[in-house]
């Protein structure tokens, strides 16, 4: 079996110094390709997730491309856990109709640690590429269980206090439905505002000059201050608001028409969508947004 490395540094491409500080590390890089028996490596781009940005995520893109142009049976994808809901949706999109698993790898720990979960999460990621379908997928270790795979668009990202990942949705299947097709994935500057619920919330301080749209995700129930939120997408009702609400359906009268209700979808995902979307000026984005493009929707949870 051929394998292609991408290695992006993250946690699990870091070693502790002497002080205890994860750092960045190139004998990590190696240690992993070692583990998972790699083909080809590409390193050119190695960064703490926490500091991805729109041009991080061109470029990922770009190296994943150059892997699959080595004609692999499969690509490991190792990055850290900060952001890794967030890529693992745009390169979802970006590579719908890989024919080839994809499959992203994270640990809570560096692989010199002896409770990291990186040994686990490697040698799953590397079992699945024998086995699994085309897609893009992401495997993590949450403590005390067996290594899961997830649909890459499902994630969600994990609590600050826990170093768990789980994922909306049953069967984890991964279908293209072309939505993507053709689409231009470099992301330029379009700003979108993410909006998470909190109590006392007072949407009067969002200053929206220059922004394209907005994310606004919901309670956990899939609710929120629906007369606060809907009297500030009033005000801007040349701006469309995506909100995220799970499996909470408002009633159709409940907003305004720039107010977008998004069932069964995260907000990592939708997030990316909605950026993919502005970038490619897609006429009717409410639309293009609604319709799945790689089963990121799941109709019942």
């Amino acid at each position: 079996m051929k394998i292609a490395l991408v290695a992006t540094g993250g946690t699990i491409g870091s070693r502790k110094n002497s002080e205890g500080v994860i750092k960045l590390d190139s004998a990590a890089t190696t240690h992993i390709s070692s583990i998972v028996g790699a083909d080809s490596v590409f390193d050119s781009l190695t960064t703490h997730s926490e500091r991805m940005q729109f041009s991080d995520l061109n470029e990922l893109r770009k190296i994943v491309g150059r892997a699959l142009d080595t004609k692999p049976d499969g690509v490991i994808i190792t990055h850290g856990t900060d952001t890794l809901a967030s890529t693992s949706s745009y390169l979802a999109y970006a590579f719908c109709d890989t024919k080839v698993p994809i499959v992203m790898c994270s640990a809570d720990l560096p692989l010199t640690e002896p409770e990291s979960n990186g040994f686990a999460v490697l040698n799953s990621a590397k079992t699945f590429l024998a086995h699994g379908k085309p897609g893009v997928y992401v495997v993590y270790k949450n403590p005390d269980c067996a290594p899961a795979i997830h649909h890459a668009a499902r994630l969600l990202p994990a609590h600050l206090h826990d170093h768990f990942y789980k994922s909306i949705g049953g069967e984890c299947e991964f279908k293209d439905t072309g939505l993507m097709h053709g689409l231009d994935f470099n992301l330029v500057e379009h700003k979108v505002l993410c909006i998470i619920p909190y109590v006392g919330l007072d949407y009067s301080v969002f200053n929206l000059d220059g922004y394209s749209a907005v994310v606004h995700s919901a309670y956990h129930s899939g609710t929120v201050n629906a007369a606060h939120f809907n009297a500030f997408a009033a005000a801007h009702p040349d701006i469309p608001m995506f909100m995220t609400a799970g499996r909470k359906k408002y009633d159709g009268q409940v907003f305004v028409n720039n107010v977008v209700q998004c069932h069964g979808i995260t907000r990592p995902a939708l997030y990316m969508k909605v950026l993919i979307g502005l970038n490619n000026n897609i006429k009717d984005l409410a639309a293009f947004v609604r319709k799945n493009a790689c089963g990121e929707i799941v109709e019942k949870y």
